[in-house]
């Protein structure tokens, strides 16, 4: 297996034919769609190829640690919706699966998806991916709502109730972690968003699981806008166990994969 990165001139075939590998197998691997445009820089799986150990890139990585040269850590958010067939072809190539998403009520009472996902959580065990509840403040409109997370947040009481509602599902469901994917947070709660975090860690982490962070791909500290200002890189790296940067702010592509 190999990963192969898309240079400027590449076409399916182009790359199916210096890879030694088949054009179908190209399109089936990657879920390309007729007529099977590449953007240069689009990161494409090739299986059953045969690295050249004399190429750049094999010679760099001799030089790297084996973790660095060879290991990957892969995780994608899916909804319940999603085909079953899709996920089955997906999970052996991920580490964790992000079911999308929970909700929850100013008061802190947790909201499930409306379709269930236990199915997610099941095939992904059946895979040795972890299940990750995905934490998401969305309003009535299903819309993400400052509202919320600015309720919550700065409330003790409710902010303890979202982590009970939390421990419970990964104790009776089998979830193995939460990612907490908060965004249009307003400035004015950007500690507390902080310390909300570092609370539901402290709390996971007692369950042996962790917990990640989503964010917005800032370019600077000082950059403006809702998607931005309420987040702390710095402090959120601190009170999370890892962070998750969400750049398909800089190019959607319908899969989300990290």
């Amino acid at each position: 297996m190999k990963i192969y990165i898309v240079r400027p001139g590449d076409t399916v075939d182009s790359i199916a034919e210096s890879e030694s590998v088949s054009a179908q197998a190209i399109i089936y691997d990657n879920q390309l769609s007729y007529p099977f445009p590449l953007a240069v820089g689009q990161a494409l799986l090739l299986q059953n190829s045969t690295p050249d150990i004399n190429s750049p890139e094999q010679t760099e990585n001799r030089n790297l640690p084996t973790a660095l040269a060879y290991s990957a850590y892969v995780g994608g958010y899916a909804y319940p919706f999603i085909s079953r067939w899709v996920l089955e072809q997906t999970l052996p190539y991920l580490s964790d699966l992000f079911i999308f998403s929970y909700g929850f009520t100013p008061e802190g009472t947790l909201i499930p998806p409306l379709l269930d996902d236990s199915f997610m959580i099941a095939m992904a065990k059946s895979f040795t991916v972890s299940p990750i509840l995905t934490l998401t403040p969305f309003g009535p409109t299903g819309q993400f709502s400052n509202y919320l997370i600015s309720q919550v947040v700065n409330n003790e009481i409710a902010k303890q109730t979202l982590i009970e509602n939390l421990i419970a599902q990964i104790e009776n469901r089998g979830f193995e972690g939460v990612d907490i994917d908060f965004e249009y947070i307003l400035p004015e709660d950007k500690l507390a968003f902080v310390n909300f975090v570092r609370d539901i860690r402290t709390a996971i982490n007692a369950l042996g699981y962790p917990v990640s962070v989503a964010l917005a791909p800032k370019i600077s500290d000082t950059q403006t806008g809702l998607l931005y200002e309420g987040k702390d890189y710095g402090l959120l790296g601190e009170a999370a166990d890892y962070v998750l940067l969400m750049t398909y702010e800089w190019g959607y592509t319908f899969l989300h994969i990290f």
